[in-house]
């Protein structure tokens, strides 16, 4: 018995017509997924402005700042920059090869590096988001061969 391969190969037609026709890639939705999760986590070590204006008054309003500057305009300052560091991530370059999604984000807010490596935003973000890969993995995988 001789194997005709032309019904698998059509199969596999479908497969990639299906692959092209569901929109994003699944690289980009995990992309956007780790990002979402990075600005999550950078709101949630943000400071409050209670806890900010509470550090000025212990302080006693004697707050670094620039020359000229009054001490309710820094804390003003401060308030208003609060969350720069959720805000400032953004996705530079997606890179999806055959087994391999590289994805490279970008914080460009000031000192991020700092306040990454204290309180390390980056890599919850990374553990919830990885979580949810799998099952979002399977779903595109159930879509894509669900016509045979």
């Amino acid at each position: 018995m001789l194997f005709d391969p032309s019904g698998l190969n059509s199969a596999f037609d479908r497969m990639r017509d299906n692959a092209a026709t569901q929109g994003k890639t699944l690289a980009d939705v995990q992309a956007a997924d780790f990002i979402s999760e990075e600005r999550k986590q950078g709101r949630l070590i943000a400071p409050s402005s209670q806890s900010l204006t509470e550090a000025a008054v212990a302080l006693k309003w004697r707050l670094r700042r620039k020359p000229g500057v009054t001490p309710a305009k820094e804390l003003a300052r401060r308030i208003r920059a609060r969350g720069t560091f959720a805000r400032g991530w953004v996705i530079q370059k997606i890179d999806s090869e055959k087994f391999r999604i590289r994805i490279w984000l970008v914080n460009q807010s000031a000192e991020s590096d700092k306040v990454d490596t204290a309180h390390k935003a980056s890599d919850k973000a990374e553990k919830i988001a990885g979580g949810r890969f799998k099952s979002r993995l399977d779903k595109l995988a159930s879509s894509i061969t669900s016509s045979f």
